[in-house]
């Protein structure tokens, strides 16, 4: 019987660790080239000017943080997390290559902040330029992380989970992050990417990524060390 392999927790941080060094590289490199450069459009529509601004809304929206490190560490499956990384690493190729291209600049000016949200409006001030607008990254990692968690999920924490991801994809609005036309472009970038990572990407490889996996690793460990020449 064929037992898949499993990576160990210190190798799906490494590949966590390169993974997040790899985005933060491009993305405040294509946000620092687009500030540079001049005849940047905005490409919003007039009626989004009544776009509500929600301050606590940027909770969900850097929380996709946490879901993106926690990719990494559940159903730790090679393949499947070799899938993941790969759907990733093409999602953030594409958005470079569309940034780079035709670079949008967001077109409102966020107001001021006095509550218990200005110390993470400030983190996001720091860490971010009004530029890397369309597709939204943002929107475009939330699809695929979707596709990653939502198989290893049944019933309430589930509906859940989608529940707190539509409360993200509404953030990169509510927050001033991001014009409307950059949430289909980050779902077309995500489509395209898992696309071309494996339509099986999508599938039942992370239905039930651990117990099987886990049971015969344990059974194999107390094998070998009920084994006679385990001592030896």
């Amino acid at each position: 019987m064929h037992i898949a392999s499993v990576l160990a927790p210190r190798a799906a941080l490494l590949r966590l660790a390169v993974t997040t060094l790899v985005f933060a590289v491009m993305y405040d490199g294509c946000n620092r080239l687009a500030q540079g450069r001049g005849g940047i459009g905005n490409g919003v529509f007039g009626w989004e000017h009544a776009m509500p601004f929600v301050p606590w809304t940027i909770v969900p929206y850097l929380s996709i943080v946490g879901f993106f490190a926690l990719s990494f560490l559940v159903g730790r499956e090679r393949r499947a997390l070799d899938r993941h990384l790969a759907a990733l690493a093409i999602d953030l190729g594409l958005s470079v290559a569309c940034w780079l291209l035709l670079p949008l600049r967001f077109a409102f000016e966020r107001p001021p902040v006095d509550d218990w949200t200005a110390p993470l409006f400030a983190l996001l001030a720091a860490t971010d330029l009004p530029y890397n607008r369309a597709p939204s990254l943002h929107i475009s990692v939330l699809v695929i992380l979707a596709v990653r968690f939502t198989p290893l999920l049944a019933g309430w924490p589930r509906a859940a989970l989608h529940g707190w991801f539509m409360l993200i994809a509404l953030s990169v609005l509510t927050t001033w992050q991001h014009h409307v036309i950059d949430i289909p472009a980050g779902v077309a970038a995500a489509g395209m990417s898992l696309w071309l990572a494996g339509r099986r990407t999508i599938g039942a490889p992370w239905s039930k990524p651990s117990a099987t996996v886990l049971v015969s690793i344990a059974s194999s460990r107390r094998a070998a060390a009920c084994s006679p020449t385990a001592n030896r």
